[in-house]
């Protein structure tokens, strides 16, 4: 048998055209369930703008879900973060949706910053939960297939930045020195493709 990674398309094509309907539905299947990029490819390819509206209604729904915990939702004051990121999780696993799962992750954020503006000093884990989300939204941002969303979040972690100024507890310094890593990773980024 060839090495895996000299087998050309024309021999693979060849195979596919071969087999059976029951084998290439078999195989398409176990795509679709195994990773998440091919399920995208096969929901865009073939459901269109169905998949697209279902996935749209799912995202604004955890949305909802997110921002329920936090001001001015939330008027009790009381964050359920496990709540909160559990709707990350549950959509990302639903949906398969990259950008859409960085949204939330984003929009988590946003709501820990309104939370800390209104209501002052919080806990060690309120702390640690909104800066770790960030600081997992950035590593996503930074890997190649989160790299092509950089400008649509860029305004987003800019105001994060902004809005976090005169918190205190050292919160600002963090969501700051994350936001400014993230500038200067996509500035050279652009510096090493324009030489």
């Amino acid at each position: 048998m060839a090495k895996e990674d000299s087998v050309k398309w024309p021999e693979v094509e060849e195979i596919l055209q071969k087999a059976e309907k029951k084998e290439l539905i078999s195989l398409i299947r176990e795509m679709y369930t195994s990773s998440a990029g091919d399920r995208m490819l096969i929901n865009s390819r073939y459901l269109g703008e169905r998949v697209k509206k279902k996935k749209s209604k799912l995202l604004e729904e955890h949305r909802k879900i997110i921002r329920g915990e936090f001001p001015p939702e939330n008027e009790s004051g009381k964050i359920r973060h496990a709540a909160a990121e559990r709707a990350i999780s549950d959509y990302s696993n639903a949906s398969g949706d990259f950008v859409g799962t960085l949204d939330l992750m984003l929009t988590y954020v946003e709501g820990g910053i309104r939370y800390a503006n209104i209501f002052g000093a919080a806990d060690d884990e309120f702390y640690d939960n909104i800066e770790g989300m960030l600081e997992r939204f950035c590593e996503l941002l930074k890997t190649k297939e989160g790299q092509k969303y950089y400008p649509h979040f860029r305004e987003r972690l800019a105001n994060a930045c902004r809005d976090s100024e005169h918190i205190g507890w050292g919160f600002e310094e963090v969501i700051c020195v994350l936001v400014g890593d993230i500038e200067e990773f996509f500035e050279g980024e652009q510096k090493d493709t324009a030489e």
